[in-house]
């Protein structure tokens, strides 16, 4: 896909520490910033598809994306939804040419930083720790999944939205004076739930007549998390 070629422009002092970026110095992490471009992505604007050759590696800068795949019958599956600071398209660090295993798409306007396979592929080989980072980032990601894919054979679909919730806020949410606002749309969370919507609806309308929350359209105001977490896991 094409991609801006304007050099990044990281605010200054403003600077990624964890992720890919664990235990670099801070010139080492410069220098790799530096090589960046930045690339402004408008609502729904798709960054990348599945089974497009892995050619970039991204940093999410600003705003949220989805990452999702279609099912045959056309339903989005949400994989991650994905923050500031997340690293995506780490298949460009890998020596054979690979394909991206989802579509990345903005949700709200979205600041990318973009690195193209050469220049990424070359910063790992001269910072090793990049390359570790990489592979650690990849482990919590199958860590994440193999999570998500014990709770479908074990826990109610209930357990598994509050659990989608309440790390969703830890992750995304945005503090305000009567609890944590999360930017998400039924459909999201049933997907991530593995439940279907009908099921996230009856649901979260159930914790809203608890006090447990406010859903109002695209967001969830959590306003008590314990109320959601004293569900009964079976």
């Amino acid at each position: 896909m094409h991609h801006a070629t304007a050099k990044s422009r990281v605010p200054s002092g403003s600077r990624p520490t964890g992720g890919l970026w664990r235990g670099l110095t801070d010139e080492q992490t410069k220098t790799v910033l530096a090589a960046a471009r930045l690339h402004k992505y408008k609502t729904h604007q798709v960054i990348f598809r599945t089974e497009e050759p892995a050619n970039h590696l991204y940093l999410l800068w600003r705003g949220h994306v989805h990452f999702y795949r279609v099912a045959a019958d056309g339903t989005q599956i949400l994989l991650r939804l994905l923050a500031p600071e997340d690293v995506f398209g780490l298949g460009s660090l890998v020596q054979d040419s690979v394909r991206y295993i989802g579509t990345a798409e903005a949700m709200d306007s979205c600041h990318v930083l973009i690195w193209d396979r050469t220049s990424i592929r070359r910063f790992a080989t001269s910072y090793p720790l990049m390359t570790a980072n990489a592979l650690r980032i990849v482990l919590h990601y199958i860590g994440v999944f193999a999570k998500r894919h014990s709770a479908l054979v074990t826990d109610t679909a209930e357990h598994r939205l509050a659990y989608v919730l309440t790390r969703l806020a830890c992750r995304t949410g945005r503090l305000l004076s009567d609890g944590l606002e999360i930017n998400v749309k039924n459909e999201d969370l049933a997907s991530l739930a593995d439940i279907n919507r009908f099921t996230a609806s009856r649901l979260l309308k159930k914790w809203e007549r608890k006090g447990a929350l406010q859903k109002n359209r695209g967001t969830v105001l959590i306003r008590h998390p314990e109320k959601i977490l004293a569900c009964d896991r079976h």
